[in-house]
């Protein structure tokens, strides 16, 4: 069976894997003729299954107060050996058991109210001591002279005053000692300097608390990610068994983080914080606290040298002990970790947020994002970040949790709640790379057409996009060191709510590179000239042969450098044996100049161009990079995703905005499907005309051997 004939087949009636799920808790029906009708609905509907988990609805006791009815809840989320959980466990059971004899997906929702990793709040009880910590900066700017400033709760770690220019840059060629009594800092700084930054770093727990205003734990640790692991994914498998895990789709995490201002509802520190967790002390450098001050504030000093090895350290633990040990068992039990993080936009969130957001991604057997809008953003970094992840270390699935939650435009976007809105979200999610959506839609069991299009549209998208290989020419490697350099943790939230290429209250040097960063992107999908992203642990991972940049399950004909650090040695000798064997560069300048970029384009002129991110696009095809489709109209509206069977070639266009038609430069036969079930045949000579209704999505195919050949 050809490409075309399997793709006809499957579009017919897109099976459950490929529709969208609806999240809905514990609001599962209870009874077994409920649970028929529920379902008989819901199939009407088109939905493909459901993300649940368990939590008991407890009824109020008399004279109950509100703490004591909020202890009863949480005891009972997980919980066992009453009659209202032993029942409940029953009820989500007998209503699993029903979905799979539909064929229905479930998926298992890992927490009882957002950010995972508490389990409501059986992580931290009896445990009070592994809540979340962090290294916080009290600080202040002052004159000579004597002074004071409250003390911090905490451990004091190092404590100095230093003079500081009148461009806020801090002299850590000299300091001052301050002193702490029981309440109070103090110091008496000499005139020699007009301005001090003084600051006293400390570690301790801190005040960030959950959606059920309980105390998050420290997720930076291998024993607390165990410990919920045991409460949450080992309670479902002896209360589910092992047969009813596998056949689980994934377990869903959701928002896991770091303690950074903005990171949650209930987030209650005056000063700045960073990550931290008392293993980093054997981690870092013997000398770093000596160097707290560069992590918050620039300086005369290393700054750039000490906020990398700082933030990888904290990548390192938070990727291996909470993702890591999660997507293991997940593995092992025959099932899938999924879920997305907080802060996936622009690289200064994704910093002080999750310290990484590609490399944590790396261990999900389903990367995924959460968009919580239905309109048409500009960015298009976590989508590409979660999709990328996914094709280099060769997952399928890519999940993105979708919703009208901000309809009120916050983002200051058009984001209307409507049906074209939803459908013109999830094409453009889909055209990024995203293959799975878990809907916060609303939902009703009444009959709803719009619901079932959305459901069997998406479906088709779906399956479409998971057909063959994902196939781009540009691998653009993720400016993080940079990053790294230039982040500073702030005392206030750091970024406009919703989707955003630069976070506006970060220091200027690392806005200019997300501005940088975000416009590559932007324009390379424009541009028709798709791409994946690359961080330096997985470039380390590639071979190259002829030129050719291969992943193990792509392959890439330019690598894209932002001239805005130096890579490390590793890197720095990866790129020079890749350049030695033939292969191509598009350098994008910032607002720096690096060593590195200056001596591989001495050596390698005729590989290497160098440009600023307005002209990606044209260094990228300089440089051997074709684009996806030869479409001859300038259309930025239409964006393209291509992949690639052994008998096919396959294209997935969209059109983010009004009906429009555009001439495609190819010969071949082709085979059109839309969304909707439609299909169509085109016979090309040398071009042909592709119309594109308003918010649409067009599917070609061209089987091998009917026009030009597949690549």
């Amino acid at each position: 069976m050809t490409t075309t004939e399997l793709l006809r087949e499957k579009m017919r009636n897109p099976d459950n894997f490929r529709r969208p799920v609806q999240i809905i808790h514990s609001y599962y029906p209870k009874t077994a003729a409920d649970t028929e009708a529920y379902l008989d609905a819901a199939q009407k509907n088109g939905l493909g299954g459901f993300v649940v988990n368990m939590d008991v609805s407890l009824k109020r006791l008399p004279d109950e107060t509100d703490e004591a009815y909020k202890k009863r809840s949480l005891d009972a989320y997980l919980g066992e050996g009453t009659p209202e959980t032993d029942a409940e466990w029953e009820h989500l059971r007998n209503f699993i058991d029903a979905c799979f004899a539909r064929g229905m997906e479930v998926w298992i929702y890992d927490e009882r109210a957002y950010p995972s990793g508490a389990a409501g709040h059986k992580v931290l009880e009896g445990h009070p001591e592994d809540q979340v910590k962090g290294l916080v900066c009290r600080t202040a700017v002052v004159g000579h002279g004597k002074g004071s400033l409250p003390a911090d709760s905490g451990t004091l770690r190092y404590a100095a005053a230093y003079p500081m220019d009148e461009n806020g840059i801090v002299d850590t060629n000299v300091r001052f000692d301050i002193v702490q009594n029981e309440t109070d800092l103090l110091w008496n700084l000499p005139e020699i300097y007009s301005s001090y930054r003084v600051c006293a770093f400390y570690t301790r727990a801190i005040n960030f608390h959950t959606e059920d205003k309980v105390p998050y734990p420290d997720l930076m640790r291998a024993d607390v990610t165990d410990r919920f692991i045991e409460v949450t994914h080992e309670a479902y498998l002896r209360h589910l068994g092992e047969e009813r895990i596998s056949k689980i789709t994934a377990f869903f995490t959701d928002e896991p983080g770091l303690p950074t201002h903005g990171c949650s509802s209930y987030f209650y520190e005056r000063d700045a914080v960073a990550a931290w967790t008392e293993t980093m002390d054997g981690l870092l450098p013997e000398d770093m606290p000596e160097h707290y001050v560069d992590i918050f504030f620039e300086t005369t000093g290393d700054f750039a040298v000490y906020r990398r090895k700082y933030w990888r350290c904290a990548a390192e633990l938070f990727g291996e002990n909470y993702f890591g040990r999660i997507a293991e068992w997940c593995g092992r039990h025959g099932t899938r970790m999924t879920g997305h993080l907080y802060g996936e936009e622009t690289l200064s969130m994704q910093i002080g947020l999750n310290a990484d957001l590609f490399g944590l991604m790396r261990h999900m057997q389903m990367p995924g994002v959460d968009r919580l809008y239905a309109s048409n953003p500009r960015d298009v970094i976590a989508e590409k970040t979660a999709s990328s992840a996914a094709h280099l270390y060769g997952r399928s699935s890519v999940m993105s949790e979708s919703s009208f939650h901000l309809e009120y435009n916050w983002w200051k976007i058009p984001d209307e709640a409507t049906h074209k809105n939803r459908m013109n979200s999830t094409y453009y999610q889909m055209q990024l790379g995203v293959t799975h959506i878990a809907s916060y839609y609303g939902y009703s069991t009444s009959p709803d057409p719009e619901r079932l299009e959305f459901e069997e549209c998406a479906a088709r998208a779906s399956l479409f996009c998971s057909t063959g290989t994902h196939s781009a020419d540009v691998l653009v490697l993720i400016p993080m060191n940079a990053a790294y350099e230039r982040f500073a943790p702030p005392d206030h939230k750091y970024w406009d709510v919703g989707p955003c290429t630069v976070a506006p209250y970060q220091p200027e040097t690392i806005q200019k590179l997300e501005k940088i960063y975000g416009e590559v992107l932007e324009n390379l999908e424009n541009d028709k000239l798709d791409f994946d992203l690359i961080d330096e642990s997985g470039l380390a991972d590639c071979s190259f042969e002829d030129g050719k940049i291969h992943t193990g399950c792509e392959s890439f004909r330019v690598l894209v450098l932002f001239d805005s650090a130096e890579p490390e040695e590793e890197t720095a000798k990866w790129i020079w044996d890749y350049l030695k064997n033939g292969g191509s560069v598009a350098v994008v300048e910032t607002d720096v100049k690096t060593k590195f970029v200056e001596k591989i384009m001495e050596e390698y002129p005729n590989q290497i161009t160098r440009c600023l991110s307005g002209a990606i696009t044209q260094n990228c095809l300089k440089m051997g990079a074709e684009p996806l489709l030869d479409i001859i109209e300038d259309c930025p509206q239409v964006r393209v995703r291509r992949s690639v069977t052994e008998d096919a070639e396959l294209w997935f266009v969209h059109n983010r905005s009004a009906e429009t038609e555009v001439t495609i430069r190819s010969a071949g036969d082709y085979t059109i499907f839309s969304c909707e079930g439609s299909e169509s045949t085109v016979k090309s000579e040398g071009e042909f005309r592709l119309t594109l209704p308003e918010m649409s999505v067009r599917m070609i195919v061209r089987q091998k051997g009917c026009g030009d050949e597949v690549q």
